[in-house]
């Protein structure tokens, strides 16, 4: 396995260039509170974690998302919760990243641009659906599943608030 890893992680050179290596300030480990149900009377709030890592010589961006956290699992597994990974690529043709991501239970993907400070990502396989990355310094972020609703408005759907472990 540590060769595996270490083949998976050696990032040996930079092929992504500054202007679109826009995942770089996430680069890391992170705890979050992540809130849904945003609807209802009494949101619900779980504890988790998503780690961020560069592969395949720099070219490749893989993030784990953990949800309740591994530690929170120990004592409040949650039936419905999530543990899944994404692999993030640049499109040099269409200046976008694509990413493909993968749980025990779907897979979907996502093609993400840069709209001023934020990251906005939308779901190829339901276009109104959105995932933003905001509010991105170095120790947290802001994450929120988006849907777009007939009449052009926007429903926050769940929130995530980052800090870098």
């Amino acid at each position: 396995m540590n060769m595996f890893a270490e083949a998976l992680f050696d990032n040996a050179s930079d092929i992504i260039s500054q202007g679109y290596d826009w995942y770089a300030p996430l680069i890391g480990d992170w705890d979050f509170d992540y809130y849904d149900g945003l609807e209802n009377e009494h949101p619900r709030h779980v504890k988790g974690e998503w780690l961020f890592r560069k592969i395949l010589e720099g070219s490749v961006v893989q993030d784990i998302f953990i949800c309740p956290s591994r530690t929170e699992r120990l004592t409040d597994p949650q039936e419905d919760g999530e543990y899944g990974t994404a692999l993030r690529k640049f499109d040099f043709g269409e200046k976008c990243w694509k990413m493909v991501y993968c749980t025990k239970d779907y897979t979907i993907h996502v093609n993400w641009q840069q709209e001023h400070d934020k990251l906005v990502g939308t779901v190829l396989e339901n276009p109104d659906n959105r995932f933003i990355f905001s509010e991105i310094t170095e120790n947290s972020f802001h994450w929120q599943n988006v849907i777009i609703r007939e009449n052009g408005k926007s429903k926050v759907i769940s929130n995530i608030y980052a800090r870098r472990k």
